[in-house]
């Protein structure tokens, strides 16, 4: 297994399994024939792979499963909020084109919505970054417990498929995708 394809499992294995709606992950450039792959399988079962940024040496990949994403963007509470940094969408689609268009400049921390973080912790970020009162797979300021909770999984969940890639299994004879 390459390392392109154990980072990619390692970081967005989560969202693979269905436990978050997207995630993020950097990699170094040389191995995109390995993320076109993937991509291509992934597909069948809902995935989008994303490239929102490069640079010389890295790709910053946005993974996603597409439906949970879309009914969580057209949620009223995060439209409105999305609103508030000039995203206007009809479909999940160009809300990220508009992300990636601003990852052009200063990191925009609205993309805490687009991971699926919720929206309680993204406001609370964006107000004061240093008042969390958990700090995990993100910062949290409401809800601890929950949150506490949700990390815990997500830790088991990437052990689990960290486990399987070791003993040499690959991504899609993880998730089953033929």
């Amino acid at each position: 297994m390459s390392a392109t394809e154990y980072a990619i499992g390692r970081h967005c294995g989560v969202t693979f399994a269905g436990l978050k709606i997207a995630s993020l992950v950097s990699l170094r450039k040389g191995e995109e024939d390995v993320i076109q792959t993937l991509s291509r399988r992934f597909a069948g079962k809902g995935f989008a792979f994303i490239l929102l940024r490069e640079d010389e040496e890295r790709l910053l990949v946005y993974i996603c499963h597409r439906a949970r994403l879309t009914k969580y963007l057209f949620s009223p509470d995060v439209r409105a909020f999305l609103a508030r940094f000039g995203y206007e969408y009809g479909s999940a689609e160009e809300a990220l084109e508009q992300l990636k268009c601003r990852m052009k400049g200063e990191f925009p921390h609205e993309i805490g919505v687009f991971l699926g973080y919720p929206l309680a912790d993204v406001r609370g970020f964006l107000r004061d970054p240093n008042s969390c009162v958990l700090c995990g797979c993100w910062k949290v300021y409401e809800n601890v417990g929950e949150a506490a909770r949700t990390f815990e999984r997500f830790r088991r969940c990437s052990a689990c498929i960290c486990r399987h890639m070791d003993r040499g299994r690959s991504l899609t004879q993880i998730f089953n995708i033929v």
